[in-house]
């Protein structure tokens, strides 16, 4: 066996670097090769910053200055305008990333001040373009404190208009309960005295009136009696609960109002439980206050429903405040976790953020690798009525509308985030960690809201990430080769390719000679493919670059290929969940399609044929149709001798299929490689199968699989 194989072989089964065609990749600074455009992440335009401002959702700093060139007209004025706004939204940009501004007034004056210099054209424009751009705002850059920050910020708004309605609402009802113990004042002996009458009238007709004598009147014509006692005193306590409430104190009020953003569950369970009997006080103290206000209240029918039960009686609906928990640190304590879990199984109205920073679990002593389990999200799924959105810290904006879905939901919701800003991924911006976690699958975007209709179909999406349908992300790769050619292929973006930006994975990991490669490198996701075969035929590797462009291939061990496999097996299982290859929906299509195949059409009963007429020669049976010549060095397959055994459907079930007898064909060639082709050749155990000749002359190990197909050709 070639010295350079062995080292690798050994590499992958083992994970130790012997001195030969395997080589360390620590300190070469190396990333994923679609990576290498986003190196200088603040040079591209993307979503991020988001300006915060107060009375506006986040809003995306790019689709503020679209929106301010968008009646920039043409010409080169128009020109220059845009121009240099691009120049100011590149400074804005970077001095976030580099945390040298938090408000955009202050960012605006730092990057002006760099930009303009004496250039009385760049100050024209940036004082054109300043007056449609929001006057305050915060900018959040996606870093660790985004999910918070933007959670807060629309929580935040939705909380206020509620409290204000709240407000209102209890407003009007006091009003009207005053109005009702003013009226009967009025009609008190009390309130005819003359000094009484005199307040009321006021100073300016003091002359035109003789109080005593109207007093005297009103006394002899008023009503025997006004309110009872007990309705008096029903009335003044509805309205010291509405006046004393914390919930949403009235305007003039002492009332400290409630709080309710916590950094636990446990704090904003304690919370809630020592504000139910106040909660329960305000909620029958409404309703009963717009039976009074109304003049409905009946004591016979209503005493024993509000007064009589207790805590029992109505809630505040949809006026009632949320509760916001912000998770930040990293995995809750199994009693945290209890205590969150139980919260929303209650179906309290509880808004929560649960952030991971890290995603990667670690042993030293075993040397293993894995992606954390977080349990979180998809027990939540199991509960029902509970609003589970899962997202990296990059779909933020893409996802906001969904954000605000959930915290608008009449329920608990429950925010599953992972912000890319874990230590050991310090040397990539938590944009690119995220959004990577999401392509990679290790960390899948999800949601499900139970408001969106009554079956699982219509509450369950999958669609916030990349490519749902496969298993990998694929992505086209392009780079220029020695002799200065332009090159490219399809790369799928696995775990691997992720985990690969972790530091703590690098040893893991090894760099490839270039006069080491060979055929038995194959690509992460073309190494998992079925059949498994012997470790030593295919080989997990990645392309990977580094900061000079410079391109590298990268063997995995078989502990990092192990995980994949594990992480690949939860994301199927999520494709289940959303509808997406579903296999109780396939087998269901296959059973109906296989009764239906085998239903016989009747057949009628044979005729006697006249005694007069000779017997009929016997039929020759028709000769099946000869199959198409395929053209020379063409692949193809004896269709009319396939035995069904699903051997090349395993190897690339896009290019081979069966038709609607069951007979195996090459149906799309640009959908797999020469490689698979040779290997379904040789598993196929009727041997039917031609590879031809290679479409791809670069394809890597061709002369070793041309000496495979020979036997096939």
């Amino acid at each position: 066996m070639h010295v350079a194989f062995h080292d690798q072989l050994a590499f992958h089964l083992t994970g130790r670097l012997s001195a030969g065609a395997v080589e360390p990749i620590d300190g070469r600074g190396l990333l994923p090769a679609l990576f290498a455009p986003y190196r200088d992440l603040a040079a591209l335009r993307h979503d991020f910053p988001l300006v915060l401002s107060p009375g506006t959702p986040a809003q995306s700093l790019s689709g503020l200055f679209d929106a301010a060139l968008a009646d920039a007209g043409d010409g080169e004025a128009a020109e220059r305008l845009r121009g240099h706004a691009g120049r100011m939204e590149r400074a804005l940009r970077r001095l976030v990333a580099e945390g040298a501004a938090e408000s955009l007034a202050d960012a605006w004056e730092i990057a002006s001040a760099a930009l303009i210099g004496a250039d009385a054209e760049v100050r024209e424009s940036l004082d054109r373009l300043r007056p449609v751009l929001p006057r305050d705002g915060m900018l959040a850059g996606c870093d660790r404190a985004l999910a918070a920050r933007v959670l807060m910020h629309e929580w935040s708004e939705g909380q206020s208009a509620k409290l204000t309605r709240l407000s209102a609402m209890i407003g009007r009802l006091a009003a009207g309960l005053k109005d009702i113990l003013r009226a009967d004042f009025a009609a008190s002996p009390e309130g005819r005295r003359p000094e009484r009458l005199r307040a009321a009238i006021g100073s300016a007709l003091e002359a035109n009136f003789d109080f005593d004598a109207m007093a005297d009147l009103l006394d002899r014509t008023a009503p025997a009696r006004g309110l009872d006692d007990e309705r008096r005193r029903r009335i003044t306590w509805l309205l010291t609960v509405l006046q004393t409430q914390r919930y949403a104190p009235l305007p003039g009020s002492r009332a400290m109002p409630y709080g309710f953003t916590f950094a636990t569950a446990g704090e904003a369970l304690q919370a809630w439980r020592e504000r139910l009997p106040a909660a329960a006080e305000l909620a029958r103290a409404i309703a009963m206050a717009r039976l009074e206000v109304a003049g409905d209240y009946n004591e016979a029918e209503h005493d024993a429903l509000f007064v009589g039960t207790g805590r029992a009686g109505p809630s505040l609906d949809a006026d009632a405040p949320s509760y916001l928990v912000c998770l930040t640190d990293e995995q809750p304590t199994p009693g945290e976790a209890a205590l969150l879990l139980e919260a929303l199984g209650a179906g309290l109205p509880f808004k929560v953020l649960a952030q991971t920073d890290d995603l990667l679990a670690t042993d030293d002593s075993t040397a293993t690798v894995g992606l954390r389990v977080r349990p979180l999200a998809a027990t939540a799924l199991t509960l029902g009525e509970v609003y589970v959105l899962q997202a990296g810290a990059s779909q933020l904006f893409s996802q906001l509308a969904r954000v605000q879905a959930g915290l608008a939901y009449n329920g608990p919701a429950l925010f599953s985030v992972y912000s890319g800003a874990g230590p050991a991924t310090a040397d990539l911006p938590p944009y690119l960690a995220s959004a990577a976690a999401v392509e990679s699958r290790a960390f899948p975007a999800f949601v499900c809201d139970p408001g969106a209709g009554p079956d699982w179909a219509s509450r369950f999406s999958l669609n916030a990430n990349p490519q749902a349908e496969r298993d990998w992300p694929v992505h086209a790769l392009g780079w220029e080769d020695a002799g200065h050619q332009r090159q490219g292929e399809m790369v799928a973006f696995t775990l691997v390719d992720f985990l690969a930006c972790d530091r703590r994975v690098a040893p893991h990991l090894a760099r490839i000679a270039p006069d080491a490669w060979n055929g038995h490198l194959v690509a992460v996701a073309e190494a998992m493919a079925p059949p498994q075969p012997d470790p030593g035929n295919r080989m997990p590797c990645l392309i990977m670059a580094d900061a000079q462009e410079g391109l590298h291939k990268v063997l995995a061990d078989d502990i990092l290929l192990h995980e994949t496999r594990r992480c690949l097996d939860r994301w199927h299982v999520l494709q289940e969940l959303g509808g997406i290859h579903n296999s109780y929906a396939a087998r269901q299509v296959e059973a109906a399609r296989l009764e239906w195949a085998t239903q016989a059409a009747p057949v009628p009963p044979p005729a006697t044929p006249p005694a007069a007429e000779p017997p009929m020669p016997e039929a020759t049976p028709p000769e099946e149709a000869a199959e198409p010549e395929p053209e020379p060095g063409e692949p193809y397959i004896e269709s009319v001798r396939c035995t069904t055994c699903n051997e090349c459907i395993t190897v690339n079930n896009r290019m081979f299929a069966y038709d609607a007898n069951r007979k195996a064909s090459i149906v799309d060639l640009t959908a797999g490689t020469f490689r698979q082709l040779v290997e379904a050749a040789e598993n196929c155990p009727v041997s039917i199968i031609h590879p031809g000749k290679p479409r791809d002359p670069n394809e890597p190990g061709l002369a070793e699989l041309l000496t495979q197909a020979a036997p096939f050709l």
